[in-house]
């Protein structure tokens, strides 16, 4: 338990900041520097800003103007807070506040890259602007949980766009619910986790994974 004195304010979490500035006094504009003025951050407190590809950098908040936030920028560092196993997940996206929450848990178990799948059963078709919404809530859990990168959010597609992917990891898991599912120690460094939807495979699907 940490107890802050009435006094002092906690240090600031991180933000994402892409592309990171270089060191010395540099202006934020754009999203970061509204998302700095909500959270009430003042002249003299330190940031954490981070590009999401493995580089960090403190920074020393001097002034909050209407166009932008003024800071000073420490030295970049090179970090790397991620799983020994990369894990992506390929998935049909569940409906309503359930896809977000996905996302935003997925991010925090570590997952490296999303792909959305859209299968014959699936329920909703896919939507460009999902994507967009997606990748700021994986963004948003990278900056509570200290993730080094942000993962990967591919567009939706189908099953059979998926298998033919010559980037798909060799080491595959489907997950069905009437089999448990043999997760133990991955044998490689990479590794996909397929998960169908709510209605089932179809006999296309079935036969594609299953071939």
């Amino acid at each position: 338990l940490s107890i802050v004195p009435a006094n002092r304010r906690p240090v600031a979490r991180r933000y994402l900041c892409s592309p990171l500035p270089s060191s010395g006094v540099a202006s934020l504009e754009g999203g970061i520097a509204q998302h700095l003025r909500v959270m009430r951050i003042r002249p003299g407190e330190t940031v954490r800003l981070f590009d999401g590809e493995g580089r960090e950098a403190s920074a020393i908040v001097r002034e909050l103007g209407k166009r932008g936030v003024t800071v000073e920028v420490g030295s970049m560092e090179s970090v790397r807070r991620e799983p020994r196993v990369a894990v992506e997940l390929a998935v049909a996206i569940p409906k309503g506040a359930r896809a977000e929450w996905l996302f935003e848990h997925g991010t925090e178990l570590g997952v490296v890259r999303f792909r959305p799948l859209v299968f014959a059963r699936s329920q909703g078709a896919a939507r460009e602007n999902r994507r967009e919404r997606w990748l700021r809530v994986v963004q948003a859990a990278c900056e509570q949980c200290d993730r080094s990168l942000v993962p990967a959010v591919d567009a939706e597609t189908g099953l059979l766009d998926l298998l033919r992917d010559p980037s798909l990891p060799a080491e595959r898991y489907l997950a069905l619910p009437s089999t448990p599912l043999p997760l133990g120690q991955a044998r490689g460094e990479r590794v996909v986790l397929v998960v169908g939807p709510e209605g089932g495979f179809d006999e296309a699907e079935s036969a594609s994974l299953f071939a």
